[in-house]
């Protein structure tokens, strides 16, 4: 594996050699821009491995995009390789229709130290709840970014990812009766603690979504 080949593959041009936030949210802005969140591979009949070099060879050398698992761990690598210090953490990511959590992890986040501060990178999201930038792990602050505004919440240990929703237009509220008209301030994404994990730890969650109905 090759860090040039991969900034090729995100058409990154910019300095790599100071590890600070800088840097970091421009390769992070590169790839998010240039690998697509995606999960084809499970309706090609292609099984979707986390060793390292396998995912570097299909997002990079394949110039495929791949699901949250696959772009954080290639991710975390590009970060390691760079000098940064980094976390793998694991999430639950809310489930709308059951108002609620999974039991088990089925998300990978990375935490990143610089300078004394903590970030989250998770460029593995997608849809409108991808962050486009780094976020600082502090709780109960608006991060605004260009898809909408992020924030933090920490209750007991516990971090709570959370997106002002933007505000709905409607001609009659009184008489509406859409069921897409919602009275949420806040769309709840993941949760998640600081509990370091290891790669192997996502490899049940990661056949699991792969075969689940």
């Amino acid at each position: 594996m090759d860090i040039k080949e991969y900034f090729d593959r995100i058409s990154y041009q910019g300095s790599y050699s100071k590890p600070d936030l800088a840097t970091m949210t421009d390769i992070f802005q590169h790839h998010i821009q240039a690998v697509p969140y995606e999960n084809l591979s499970i309706h090609c009949g292609e099984r979707i491995e986390l060793d390292l070099e396998a995912i570097y060879n299909k997002i990079v050398r394949k110039k495929r995009g791949g699901w949250c698992m696959e772009n954080n761990h290639l991710l975390s690598w590009v970060l390691k390789t760079l000098g940064y210090d980094i976390t793998l953490l694991g999430a639950k990511v809310y489930i709308p229709e059951l108002d609620t959590y999974p039991d088990e992890i089925n998300h990978l986040l990375i935490k990143v130290e610089i300078d004394g501060k903590s970030y989250i990178m998770d460029g593995g999201f997608g849809m409108a709840y991808q962050m486009w930038q780094p976020m600082e792990l502090i709780s109960g602050t608006d991060q605004p970014q260009t898809p909408g505004i992020f924030r933090f919440q920490e209750e007991s240990g516990i971090w709570y990812l959370e997106k002002v929703k933007r505000k709905q237009w409607v001609l009659n509220p009184s008489t509406s009766t859409s069921q897409k008209v919602e009275n949420e301030d806040c769309r709840r994404i993941y949760l998640f603690t600081l509990q370091p994990r290891d790669i192997e730890e996502f490899r049940g969650c990661n056949a699991h979504l792969q075969t689940a109905p």
